[in-house]
């Protein structure tokens, strides 16, 4: 498989994994256009989760169009995006304007392989504890994102709830201190042997002290072990080095559209 084969299959496993996301979260909306494009609006009031979402290497202009109407019937409150690799043509560009998303947002898409993540590999030398969590402990999962973050903790609760917690192809992680309190945390979502990672957060006050690396590394095991062949993420420029020392490489940017 070239690289440009591997990021064009995590893409679809990105799109499969929002997808999945949204057919968890009761009252959610899904619709694809004929050529592939997502509309998924799980009504979060997080512009990312109500995505039109293009995994095709040139967008669908006409689909993003269609959908756009739709989505702003439907999304209610919430806010919603446009979300897609490369950079908007001038009708993608047009659309987003004429319903407020003046927003840009460019963002690493990153990739790292799983090859390395087998049997022979050294067993990790940090004693962080770092397990799943099952849907009954949804709330620890929201806090300390919440602390990581600074968002409102029934914020993530709406998105990450026990059913969402539950399902075998997303799963919740959180690394522990000596103390047992759980001080980072992040999900991973599995579709077609590509693991996804995203909301990877530590608490301020434990930052830069490994537990993110352990967290990250252990996903990254357990998805190696499930059968994914590689992972994939979005990063921020502030948590590009990050992910990039644990073996992540950027291999194209995407592009979202939002009111904020």
């Amino acid at each position: 498989m070239t690289e440009n084969d591997s990021t064009a299959k995590a893409a679809l496993a990105f799109q499969s994994g929002i997808e999945e996301l949204a057919a968890t979260i009761p009252g959610s909306y899904r619709e694809r256009g004929a050529n592939g494009t997502l509309l998924a609006l799980t009504h979060a009031m997080v512009p990312a989760l109500n995505p039109i979402l293009s995994a095709a290497a040139k967008p669908d202009s006409a689909e993003i169009v269609a959908l756009a109407e739709v989505a702003e019937r439907e999304s209610g409150q919430a806010p919603w995006s446009i979300r897609f690799r490369g950079e908007p043509d001038e009708e993608i560009a047009r659309t987003a304007t004429r319903y407020g998303l003046t927003t840009t947002s460019r963002q690493p898409f990153m990739i790292v392989s799983l090859e390395g993540y087998g049997p022979a590999r050294p067993e990790p030398t940090t004693e962080v504890k770092v397990r799943r969590l099952s849907g009954d402990e949804s709330d620890i999962f929201a806090a300390v994102l919440s602390a990581g973050f600074g968002a409102p903790p029934e914020m993530i609760s709406a998105i990450y709830t026990p059913k969402v917690l539950d399902n075998p192809s997303i799963s919740a992680y959180v690394a522990e201190n000596d103390r047992g309190d759980a001080v980072s945390a992040g999900v991973a979502f599995l579709n077609d042997q590509y693991l996804g990672l995203a909301n990877i957060s530590t608490v301020p006050e434990f930052q830069r002290q490994g537990y993110g690396r352990a967290l990250t590394e252990a996903i990254l095991r357990d998805g190696h072990t499930a059968g994914a062949h590689a992972a994939y993420l979005h990063a921020s420029e502030l948590s590009l080095p990050f992910f990039e020392s644990v073996g992540f490489s950027t291999k194209e940017y995407w592009t979202m559209l939002s009111a904020f």
